[in-house]
């Protein structure tokens, strides 16, 4: 993008009825990591672009919002490493295009992941710009207050516009995706979604509890007990709180006999010299 043309583009008073390109689109994004950017008072973090190449500003999220995120994100990590499934874990600094059949539509999910047989035949281009041919995940995740106001339509719930986002967007002609999960952890919601037979969307409510990834994410689930010690201020006992008797105690590693005093050092090395050089 030419120096004349960012010029053009008023960082400080942006446009969110203006058409952008692609291009504009990058370049403002980018400037998110020098530049602080407000919308009615609300900081934002990262803008989604439209099928009509409009800004959706993204709100920063708030640090229970973001932990819950995160202890997502580990959990399947965790599991996509440990079961060598290959595939990728993505938080939403990484942006998809979800609109494959002409035009862009960049969507960036809470939380996502890309099977390894989509990976792996993914170019450089792809890998490190959007400029490639579109690609998707096979799962999207996102986290949210369902009840709050919608940030485009006051007179909708922020529950309508996610919907709408997984049935038209997410699960859109073309694209890879096979399963949403919408959770809420403030309101304790949880919210399934999936192709039927015929290839329609449909949305399931889920009991606020675990969730089995099923055929596409097998042995793999979402453990909510965890998420909610995550994000509970109710303080847990720490090392220093056990007895004398526990911090004395050895684990040994059943693979090759290597003591631990701590179980984290041992899922680390049982991780790393075991599961990783199956």
């Amino acid at each position: 993008m030419s120096s004349k043309a960012q010029q053009k583009i008023d960082l400080n008073d942006l446009d969110l009825n203006r058409i952008y390109t692609f291009e504009e689109f990058e370049y403002i994004n980018d400037q998110l990591k020098y530049h602080t950017f407000e919308i009615n008072g609300q900081p934002v973090n990262l803008f989604e672009l439209d099928k009509n190449g409009k800004l959706i500003p993204m709100p920063q999220a708030t640090i229970n919002m973001e932990a819950v995120v995160l202890e997502i994100g580990r959990q399947l990590g965790n599991w996509n490493i440990q079961t060598g499934q290959g595939g990728v874990v993505t938080s939403s600094q990484g942006g998809f295009n979800f609109h494959v059949r002409g035009g862009r539509m960049i969507r960036a999910p809470d939380v996502s992941f890309t099977s390894k047989n989509v990976y792996r035949h993914l170019t450089q281009q792809q890998l490190w710009t959007f400029k490639g041919e579109p690609f998707t995940p096979m799962v999207v995740i996102e986290v949210s207050d369902t009840i709050k106001d919608s940030d485009t339509n006051k007179k909708k719930k922020a529950f309508d516009d996610l919907d709408e986002k997984f049935k038209f967007e997410y699960f859109s002609v073309g694209t890879s995706v096979q399963l949403g999960w919408l959770i809420d952890p403030k309101n304790k919601g949880i919210w399934i979604y999936k192709l039927n037979k015929e290839g329609k969307v449909f949305r399931r409510k889920h009991v606020w509890g675990s969730i089995n990834g099923g055929d596409l994410l097998p042995g793999f689930t979402l453990d909510i007990d965890l998420i909610e010690k995550v994000i509970s201020q109710e303080s847990t006992p720490t090392p220093t709180e056990t007895s004398e008797s526990e911090d004395e105690s050895q684990m040994k590693c059943f693979k090759c006999e290597e003591t631990f005093t701590d179980y984290h050092s041992f899922s680390k090395h049982y991780e790393k010299y075991h599961i990783l050089k199956l």
